[in-house]
């Protein structure tokens, strides 16, 4: 499954940037409950509670910075399982700056296995969509004012 979409923020790439490689505070702009953190500089790891429709649960979540381009790209990995479907994708930040503030293009491959592959690609998509721009969000709002998150409902 392929996602994609874009993110406007008024903050310098260098920062936007920055904020993306640290993976406490980008997963902390997450909605669901979860607990993420640093194993090292490119790793990441915890748990996410969450679901679509009716196959909901805690999966362990694993994370990889696969390349960094400062301040114009990063490639992630990540792989993910739980109630016995597994998820592993890789994602793609694009940053560019036009005056002091910054756009960024987020593309990814998804590849789902288990219950959770079932479901449909349309209804899976659109919960992928909903919980990427709620995160997306939720960061702009922690880059633009400096506290944390604003929770969306």
């Amino acid at each position: 499954m392929h996602i994609a979409g874009d993110f406007q923020v008024r903050a310098p790439a260098a920062r936007v940037y920055g904020f993306f490689l640290d993976p406490v505070a980008f997963t902390d702009c997450l909605d669901d409950p979860h607990e993420f953190r640093a194993v090292d500089a490119d790793h990441f790891e915890g748990t996410l509670t969450s679901g679509i429709s009716f196959i909901r649960g805690t999966f362990r979540v694993r994370g990889a910075y696969a390349s960094r381009t400062a301040p114009t790209e990063l490639k992630v990995h990540v792989q993910g399982s739980g109630l016995g479907s597994g998820i592993d994708g890789d994602l793609t930040l694009t940053f560019s700056e036009v005056g002091g503030a910054t756009s960024l293009h987020w593309q990814g491959d998804l590849h789902l296995s288990g219950p959770i592959a079932t479901l449909g690609e349309r209804m899976v998509t659109g919960t992928v969509d909903k919980k990427a721009a709620a995160l997306f969000e939720n960061a702009r709002r922690r880059l633009e004012t400096g506290g944390p998150a604003a929770r969306s409902a």
